[in-house]
């Protein structure tokens, strides 16, 4: 018997498995599948069905709301990042960088996108906030943190790795929005990750 347990949050069939084998046969050829393997039965099952999330005041004085984006510039082979900090509408900050790591070039913007989100959780728990919301547009910023997508790049790879350490005292939320849709705070993101390549 197998001593980890394989969670299936999206497929043909849902639930708890002992056996990779079983599991397979509910998430082969499924398209979006998802799903995780687990020591214990307890954390396969919170995979599945998460524990109920502990309510966070987004106006509170230890909360803080980021904006994140990247860019890539092709003929310079330099990725990019612009981060929006804000409190209750108003900006606190902003920052962007372009970096070239030829470990992370192969991943276009997406080596910045992630590099920003550290970014801005780093400017947060500096400045001693308790919980940050981090709006993005590329769904990997929250898929790769909580376990959703494996790793399979190391900008990925590293990505996780970063974030698992800085998470250890911070509260840390995501929100999805749609990219190149007119959102202010985005699409200032957006121009900042672009400027830091000019």
């Amino acid at each position: 018997m197998s001593s980890k347990y394989y969670a299936i949050k999206k497929g043909r069939k849902p639930g708890v498995y002992r056996t990779w084998a079983e599991a397979q046969t509910h998430i082969k050829g499924f398209s979006g599948a998802q799903f995780k393997s687990f020591l214990t039965e307890k954390e396969a099952k919170d995979f599945i069905n998460p524990p109920t999330l502990k309510v966070v005041d987004w106006t509170a004085t230890d909360s803080i709301e980021a904006y994140v984006d990247g860019s890539f510039a092709r003929k310079k082979k330099q990725y990019s990042y612009g981060v929006v900090m804000l409190k209750e509408g108003k900006v606190l900050d902003t920052f962007y960088r372009a970096g070239s790591d030829e470990r992370y070039v192969e991943s276009f913007q997406i080596a910045g996108e992630v590099i920003g989100a550290l970014e801005a959780i780093r400017w947060a728990k500096a400045r001693h906030y308790k919980s940050i919301l981090i709006h993005y547009d590329y769904l990997g910023i929250e898929q790769w943190a909580t376990g959703m997508w494996k790793a399979n790049k190391l900008v990925s790879k590293d990505y996780i790795q970063e974030f698992n350490v800085l998470a250890k005292d911070i509260t840390i939320r995501f929100k999805k929005e749609k990219a190149h849709t007119g959102i202010e705070f985005n699409e200032l993101a957006d121009q900042l990750a672009k400027r830091a390549l000019q």
